[in-house]
C-alpha cells in the first residue's frame, strides 16, 4: 500500500501538522469553542468587507453623477469605549444641589425648550419672586443638560440689577467650565449647540452686559461706556493663603470706586467718611469670609449716571455675597462660639412665641434672628465685634446725601428665607447699652425702636424663596444737587 511506503516518520509529522489545533486546547469542548469564535470572526469580516464595498460603490456612484456623497450611517464596525466618569461639579454647584429648595420652590423638568426670557425688572432686590424663579429653571436646564441649546431672550428686559446679574452669572460659569471638562474626557451633545444671548440692543442691557455682565465674566469682552463707572466681579477664595492681602485689596478697590462715582457728581468723601467705609466694608467682607462655609465671596458694583438739562444724577448698584449656611444657620448650630447672643436670641424667641407673633410663611424665628443679627453689637464670633452690618448699611445709604426716603434707594440683606429692607422710613437710633456704657446703634422696623416689638412686616419678611447664603444689595439715587461744587472736607 502507499501507506506503507511512507517512512513512518513523516507520517507522524503530518498527524502532528494536522492536529496543531486541537492541541492547543485541553478538552475537545475548548477546541470546539475555538472552531465557533473562528468562524464568528471569518463573518464579521466578510461582512466588514461587503460594508466597505458598499460605501465605495455609492461613492463612485455619487461620483459618476456630479455629486458629493457621505454616508449618513454611523459605522456599525466602530466599537465606541466606554467613557471615564464625569468630573465632579463645582464647589458652588456641588452646595445648590445639596438643598432641595434653593431659590424657589417651583418643580422644574429637563423637559425644557432651553429659551429663557430674562424678566423685565431682573433683581433680587425688588422684583425676587420671578427672579428667583428664572435662576432656578436655569440651574435645573443646565444640571440636566437634555438642551442641545441654550437662548437668553432679553426683549422683555428692561432693567438688570447686579445682584441678579452676578448670580447668573456664576451659574453659567461653573457649569460651562464643567462642560468643558466634560468634553475632554469624550462627551458630547452637551449644548453643543452653544448659550446664546439674543434681543439685548436695549442700551441699559447692554452697558450691563459689556460692562459687568454676561459678556464681560464669560466671553472676557468689554466696553467702556461714557456714563458708566464699572466695578467687575471682586472674587476671593479664603482657602488660598493670601486670603487676607487680598481682601485689603478688595476693600481699597471698592472704596475708590465709590470716590469714583461720587466725583462724577461734583462729591468727595470726607477722610471720616473714607476711613468709615474701609472699616465697614472690610469687616462685612471678614464675615462673609469667616461665617461661611462655601469659599467663595463675590463683589459687584455698577453706577450709571444721568446728565441733562433737567436734572444730574446718578443710579449706584452694589452687592456682596457668598453660598453657605445663612445667618440663622449660623446663629442656630451647635458649633456658633457665641452661647451667650444665642441665648439672648432664644429668650426673645420665646417672647414673641408667648405673644402668638410667630405665623408660618409670614413671620417666623429665622426672621427674628436674622434681624437681631444685623443689630450693633452682635456677632456668631467670641472677640468683640459685630457693628460692621448696621454701620454698613447706614455708611451707603448716606451716598445718596441723607438717610430720607425717596423712590429709588433701598438696602436689603437676604439670607435663607429672611428679607430685611431699609428704605429710610425707619430710623437707625442711638442708644445706651448700660451694663456695658457705651451707646449703640440699633434698626428695629418699628416705632417704638424696641427689638421686643414686632416688626413691620413690609420691611422684616419671612420670604418664601430661599437664598443658600448671605447677600447684601444696594441700589442708591445719588442726586448732585445735594452738593454744588467738590470740597475736600466736604460729604
Amino acid at each position: 500500500m502507499f501507506v506503507d511506503k511512507i517512512p513512518q516518520v513523516l507520517i507522524k509529522i503530518i498527524s502532528l501538522y494536522l492536529m496543531r489545533d486541537q492541541q492547543l486546547y485541553l478538552t475537545k469542548k475548548g477546541y470546539k469553542s475555538f472552531l465557533s469564535y473562528t468562524k464568528r470572526r471569518e463573518k464579521f469580516r466578510q461582512k466588514k468587507a461587503g460594508y466597505q464595498r458598499y460605501l465605495l460603490h455609492m461613492k463612485r456612484r455619487a461620483e459618476a453623477e456630479g455629486r458629493s456623497y457621505k454616508s449618513s450611517l454611523s459605522n456599525p464596525f466602530i466599537h465606541k469605549k466606554a467613557l471615564p466618569p464625569k468630573p465632579e461639579y463645582p464647589l458652588n454647584i456641588k452646595y445648590l444641589l445639596s438643598i432641595p429648595d434653593f431659590f424657589s420652590k417651583k418643580q422644574f423638568t429637563h423637559k425644557d425648550d432651553g429659551v429663557f426670557y430674562i424678566p423685565e425688572c431682573f433683581s433680587l432686590l425688588e422684583n425676587y419672586e420671578e427672579s428667583f424663579d428664572f435662576l432656578k429653571r436655569l440651574f435645573v436646564v443646565l444640571h440636566k443638560c437634555k438642551c442641545r441649546s441654550i437662548t437668553l431672550d432679553y426683549s422683555k428686559c428692561k432693567r438688570i440689577d447686579v445682584d441678579a446679574s452676578i448670580c447668573m452669572d456664576v451659574l453659567l460659569i461653573e457649569f460651562i467650565k464643567h462642560v468643558e471638562k466634560c468634553r475632554k474626557l469624550g462627551y458630547r451633545n452637551l449644548f453643543d449647540g452653544g448659550i446664546t444671548p439674543i434681543n439685548f440692543q436695549n442700551p441699559d442691557i447692554m452697558k450691563v452686559l459689556f460692562s459687568i455682565g454676561a459678556y464681560r465674566n464669560i466671553r472676557g469682552f468689554s466696553i467702556k461706556y461714557a456714563d458708566v463707572e464699572a466695578l467687575p466681579v471682586l472674587v476671593n477664595d479664603h482657602r488660598k493663603p493670601e486670603v487676607w492681602e487680598r481682601s485689603e485689596i478688595d476693600q481699597t478697590k471698592i472704596v475708590e470706586y465709590i470716590k469714583r462715582c461720587l466725583k462724577r457728581l461734583g462729591r468727595e468723601l470726607t477722610i471720616e467718611a473714607e476711613t468709615s467705609f474701609y472699616k465697614v466694608i472690610g469687616e462685612v467682607m471678614s464675615n462673609a469670609e469667616e461665617h461661611a462655609t462655601m469659599p467663595y465671596r463675590f463683589a459687584i458694583g455698577f453706577f450709571q449716571e444721568t446728565h441733562n438739562e433737567e436734572e444730574h444724577f446718578g443710579i449706584f448698584n452694589f452687592s456682596i455675597f457668598n453660598f453657605g449656611n445663612t445667618i440663622y444657620e449660623t446663629f442656630k448650630s451647635p458649633e456658633c462660639p457665641n452661647q451667650k447672643t444665642v441665648k439672648q436670641m432664644t429668650d426673645l424667641s420665646e417672647d414673641y412665641t408667648k405673644k402668638g407673633w410667630f405665623s408660618k410663611a409670614d413671620f417666623e424665628e429665622e426672621t427674628l434672628w436674622s434681624l437681631y443679627a444685623l443689630q450693633d453689637g452682635v456677632t456668631s464670633k467670641k472677640k468683640k465685634r459685630g457693628n460692621g452690618s448696621i454701620q454698613y448699611l447706614e455708611n451707603f445709604f448716606k451716598l445718596k446725601g441723607d438717610l430720607n426716603k425717596d423712590n429709588i434707594s433701598k438696602f436689603v440683606i437676604v439670607s435663607g428665607n429672611t428679607r430685611i429692607m431699609f428704605d429710610g422710613s425707619y430710623e437707625i437710633k442711638e442708644k445706651l447699652r448700660i451694663e456695658e456704657n457705651r451707646k449703640y446703634k440699633s434698626i428695629t422696623f418699628n416705632d417704638s425702636g424696641e427689638i421686643f416689638d414686632q416688626p413691620n412686616k413690609k420691611y422684616v419678611t419671612f420670604a418664601p424663596h430661599f437664598f443658600p447664603g448671605t447677600l447684601i444689595s444696594a441700589r442708591i439715587l445719588i442726586k448732585f444737587d445735594n452738593t454744588t461744587s467738590e470740597q475736600p472736607n466736604g460729604e
